[in-house]
Order: structure tokens, then sequence, then C-alpha cells
């Protein structure tokens, strides 16, 4: 059973609590297939416009049943009802080829294998017979992750207990009702048995030695190096070249490594694994020993309780090897277009304000380009063109759409070559 929302990933409370049955015959026959279609036009194209399309689908939480879609800290109980025996799994490999293939090594073991909304890859569900609980869920994600779909392009980001499921469109959707999986969870208890580590945060000279005894003996040794040592080789945003003045204006995939201010249970190894993967996106030939040592310095600074030091090595061990062995990170990116160029002091003050002002030149110029390649999309099928069809298009509202209907597109190089002579910084701020 899956919590069902009508409107969009912003949608927090639940329409409805729909089976695995009633999922698949919407996903078959998708009312909404013809916007699904579009959105899968854009991402061919490289158009990211796609991507807000896609935010405002239908979706389900598919590992479990929920009362309000927020379970972060303490409204975990608050807002969860209770697991629903589905694990679910982004594939980011597209094509109908990779479909068949994947159906065919995995059709006896999967729930359900379904082409995504956006088209760039599968929506997976498998049945597990294990009772699943909050403690033991992402050990479970992570068993099947690393066994059965060890060769698979797994999207790690989309582990957590209330991940959504945008509901696809495909007539094709693979199906077992009566396959279920049982996953052997590690017995933590063994997995350390000798230490040695008193640690001073302070030089080059610190080393921790963890002997691991699981099956057979592994020893990994770190120097804990000092933070600003760490700090001035390793990066933790993405370079940006600026050439303009004062300000750029550029689509930049942007990493950035974000560190809450306090790290509570139930979080630190996706928090974790994910600084893991962004640190080695954004620094792919650094020694390790630099992306361990700014773990613990967030473990020691920023959990609340911290991480025990034998599971924190074991967990970076587990990730980075994986990393390394299969060439692969799942790291978060963003399209950022506002870059400064360091050169041109700015307060933040000032940084805010023009970056507010120009992402609203943006906003506007966005939305209408949007309004008008729905225009043109909706002339070149013979339908009539309607505020009403372009707002259901284009994801926009009736208001938005009847604002801009008739808007001429907005020259964004002229606009940043307005803002880089200081006159006119200077107005708007």
């Amino acid at each position: 059973m899956f919590s069902y929302f009508k409107n969009g990933i912003t949608d927090t409370n639940p329409q409805k609590i729909i089976d695995l049955p009633a999922l698949i015959k919407t996903i078959k026959n998708n009312p909404e297939r013809a916007l699904i279609e579009w959105i899968r036009v854009l991402r061919t194209n490289g158009n990211d416009e796609y991507k807000e399309l896609k935010r405002g689908l239908p979706n389900i939480t598919p590992n479990c049943m929920v009362r309000y879609r927020s379970l972060q800290d303490d409204d975990f109980e608050r807002n969860f009802q209770s697991f629903n025996q589905y694990i679910f799994f982004d594939i980011d490999t597209p094509g109908d080829e990779y479909k068949q293939y994947f159906i065919k090594k995995y059709g006896h073991l999967v729930s359900m294998v379904s082409k995504s909304s956006s088209g760039g890859g599968l929506s997976i569900l498998l049945k597990v017979s294990n009772t699943i609980t909050k403690d033991n869920f992402e050990s479970i994600w992570y068993n099947i992750r690393t066994t059965i779909l060890k060769d698979e392009t797994v999207d790690e980001k989309c582990k957590d207990i209330g991940r959504a499921m945008f509901i696809s469109y495909d007539p094709e959707v693979y199906y077992n009702y009566d396959n279920e999986i049982t996953v052997e969870i590690s017995d933590t208890k063994d997995i350390v048995k000798e230490e040695n580590h008193p640690i001073s945060y302070g030089g080059y000279n610190n080393r921790l030695v963890y002997s691991f005894s699981n099956k057979k003996k592994e020893e990994y040794s770190y120097s804990v190096l000092p933070i600003d040592i760490v700090l001035t080789k390793l990066d933790r945003r993405t370079r940006v070249s600026v050439d303009n003045p004062i300000i750029d204006f550029k689509p930049v995939e942007y990493a950035e490594v974000y560190i809450p201010k306090v790290i509570k249970d139930g979080t630190k190894h996706t928090i974790y694994t994910a600084m893991i993967h962004q640190l080695v996106y954004l620094n792919p030939s650094i020694e390790k020993e630099y992306i361990f040592s700014f773990l613990f310095y967030v473990n020691n600074n920023h959990a609340k309780p911290r991480m025990n030091i034998k599971e924190l090595v074991r967990l970076f061990n587990f990730v980075y090897d994986t990393i390394k062995s299969t060439g692969i990170t799942h790291h978060s990116t963003i399209t950022k277009y506002v870059h400064f160029n360091p050169n041109y002091k700015l307060t933040g003050k000032e940084k805010s304000i023009l970056s507010n002002t120009i992402n609203g030149y943006f906003k506007r110029y966005t939305n209408i380009n949007k309004i008008i390649a729905a225009k043109q999309e909706l002339n070149s099928t013979g339908a009539k063109v309607t505020s009403k069809l372009v707002s259901k298009l284009t994801g926009l509202s009736i208001k938005t759409v009847q604002t801009h209907f008739k808007s001429e597109p907005i020259d964004m190089d002229q606009v940043i070559l307005n803002f880089n002579h200081p006159q006119n910084y200077i107005n708007q701020i």
C-alpha cells in the first residue's frame, strides 16, 4: 500500500492509499500521459524545463504509508504510518533495450519495472519478506543495492524512507505480484574486534588504526589532518571562472558540500554517504585522508551524538571503496546561473539583492519562453490555444499564463550587460 499525492512534489497531504494493482493500472493508462510524453521530449532535447514539469506530477511514497509527507527528526513518529514491504530503487540507465535486459535478468525477483516519468531510467519495486523497521531499512536497501543490483547504475540519492516516486506512463510496465525476496542483513556485532585511538585532532601525525574481522582481516590506516590544512586543499564547491567585472550569468552544474548545523541520529549514514560522494566528485584525485579527515571533523563538531568512530571508519571505507571500484559518484548538482567576480568586493547583502533581482528577470524569461513553446506546440497539433491548456502543458498557474500570454521574450544577455555597469548595479542596491 502506498500513500498517493495528487498535486506534485510540494503536496504533503496524501489524497488516498493505493495498492500495487492500482498503481500498475495508473501507469498503464496514466491520465497525465500527454504531459509525461512532453516531459520526455524536453529531457531528450536537453531542455531542463522538464524538471519543473515533472515536479507537478502525481506521486507516491513507494516505501511506506504516511499521514503527512515530512519524516525528518521528530516528524517521523508523528507522520509515519507503516512500511509496506516494498523497497524502491531508481535506475539511471535509459532506453527500452536496457529495460528489456533488466526484466530478463531480474524479472524473477522484482515486483515492478517501469520506465521512469522523464524517460531517463527505470523505477523499480522489490517486495521483501523481512520485517522492515526504521533502524534496518537502510541496511536492507544497501544489501539489495550491493548484492542483487550491484551491476546496475542505482541512484543512491533515492534511498531515504520517505522518498517520492513520480507515477509514470508505461503501457508495457512489467509486474509480478507473487515475487518476494528475503534479505540477509549483516550482523554488525563482529565488525570491529580491536582498535587503537587516543585522538588529538591537532597535527599530521595522528593516526587511526582499525582492524576489521569479518571472514577475512582487513586493516585500514588514516592520518587525521588538521582541518585548516584540509580546507586549503579540499574543494567543497564547484570552482567557477567569472569573466565579467561584477557578475556572470551562465548555467553551471554546481556541486557543493552542505554541512547541517546539527546532524541527528537517524540521518548520519545518509548525510555522511552523500558527503563522501560529493567530495570525491569535487576532488577526484585527492588523497583519501583529506576526505576522511573532513568527515571526522564534521562528525566531531556537528553530530549530536557523534557516530561511533568504528562505525565511521566502516562507513567511510564501504562508500569510498565502492566509488573507486565502480567509478561512479552519486553526487548532487544544481544548475546555478548567478556567479560573482571575487575581485569586485560585494557584501553578502549586496550579493543577495543582485541575485534576487537577476533571478527575478530569469524567472520571467523562463515563464515567457515556456508559454511561447507551449503555444507553438498546441498550434503544431491543431489544438486551440487557451490559457488553460498552456497552463497544463507548462505547469504554470493560470494567473501567470494570463500575465505573460502576449509578452515578448526577455534578452538576458542585455540584462546582464546592464548589471555589469557599476552605476546600474548601484541603482539596484
